[in-house]
């Protein structure tokens, strides 16, 4: 789950997935994805993403910017880590 809400002021919102080097040299993929860009919020307003399924490898990120006079958003975000012992 993806959760974000904006406390103060106008702002736009941007939410980033990047992929580490290893990552995208192994799987031959693009270095970042946006899930969600340039997304204008005022105060109180919320995005939430549930059911999705993101899977990150070691040295992958989610960056979330937020622009604007006073930009006041928190986000709560859930993961789930398994562990997958070799041979």
């Amino acid at each position: 789950m993806l959760h974000l809400v904006n406390a103060g002021g106008t702002v736009t919102v941007d939410v980033e997935f990047n992929r580490s080097a290893a990552t995208q040299a192994a799987l031959g993929v693009d270095a970042s994805v946006h899930i969600l860009g340039g997304k204008n919020m005022s105060t109180g307003d919320f995005i939430q993403f549930l059911g999705a399924v993101m899977v990150l490898e070691p040295g992958d990120t989610v960056a979330v910017t937020a622009d604007g006079t006073t930009p006041t958003v928190d986000v709560i975000a859930t993961v789930e880590e398994f562990f997958i012992i070799p041979g």
